[in-house]
């Protein structure tokens, strides 16, 4: 049963249970496979996800990014939330879809179905929030003591690496960086659009602040897990996602602050 509360749904400890048992859903697989290969299966998919399998996609996604955040900085008082919250959402299910399917050689088509439910499901969140109008980014909020997170979004924005012919990850810093896929990567995407929410938080709906900002925590940890843990060889994949990791603690204390300030009510 679940519980009766009048607090938005982001604030409930249920619902944060709920997102992260989504998450853990089995992906599907066309060629069955034992559970202990789960880790194996869905690196198959971030490896090569349908979203990058058209080489002009993954270049252009990152250079639509930056423009959003220019045209952002330029825009603040004049609808800048509308912008930022109408690209993610849009960027939310054709990341959630399509960065979370693969034809995969050795399990065939592979879906992680728990991804994309919950990216699915913070792309409604925002959705509600640019229909009313919740977040207003104002240009006199910004934070001048959170500058800090600029380098982190600066660093998921490039997301700088390569991999080498045993298919580890390693530190380097190539011409690619400029075209590589950080554009169409939820991981690489959230830290640079959550950084934008942190550093204008006075006017951000504190309810989609929130539910942004967990569950880029739960993909964080999730991925510091298999990088540190699981697959150590490609340790530097987790030293990408600290951004991610770093904004979304931030971005979840700042809502929980915020949420005593203005206790609206709704998603």
């Amino acid at each position: 049963m679940i519980p009766k509360t009048n607090k938005p749904l982001p604030f409930n400890w249920w619902f944060k249970v709920v997102l992260a048992l989504i998450v853990f859903i089995p992906p599907y697989a066309q060629i069955p496979f034992s559970p202990e290969n789960t880790t194996a299966v869905i690196a198959s998919v971030m490896a090569y996800p349908l979203i990058t399998s058209i080489s002009w996609v993954a270049p252009l996604a990152k250079w639509v990014l930056l423009a959003v955040v220019v045209v952002l900085l330029i825009m603040t008082n004049k609808g800048a939330e509308k912008v930022l919250l109408g690209y993610y959402v849009i960027i939310l299910i054709i990341v959630g879809l399509f960065q979370n399917m693969s034809f995969t050689t050795a399990y065939g088509f592979v879906w992680l179905i728990g991804n994309t439910i919950v990216q699915l499901i913070v792309a409604v969140f925002c959705l509600y929030d640019l229909i009313k109008r919740k977040t207003v980014i104002r240009q006199g909020s910004l934070k001048r003591s959170r500058l800090w997170v600029i380098p982190l979004m600066v660093f998921a924005f490039l997301m700088p690496y390569e991999v080498n012919v045993a298919g580890d990850v390693y530190p380097a810093f190539p011409i690619s960086v400029l075209f590589n896929e950080a554009g169409v990567t939820y991981c690489m995407i959230t830290p640079v659009l959550l950084g934008i929410l942190v550093l204008f938080s006075d006017g951000v709906y504190p309810p989609t602040l929130s539910i942004i900002s967990y569950v880029g925590l739960v993909f964080a940890a999730l991925n510091l897990v298999t990088w540190f843990g699981i697959q150590p060889e490609s340790w530097w994949m987790g030293i990408l996602h600290l951004p991610l990791l770093a904004i979304s603690i931030l971005g979840l204390l700042l809502s929980d602050r915020a949420k005593k300030i203005r206790p609206d009510a709704g998603l």
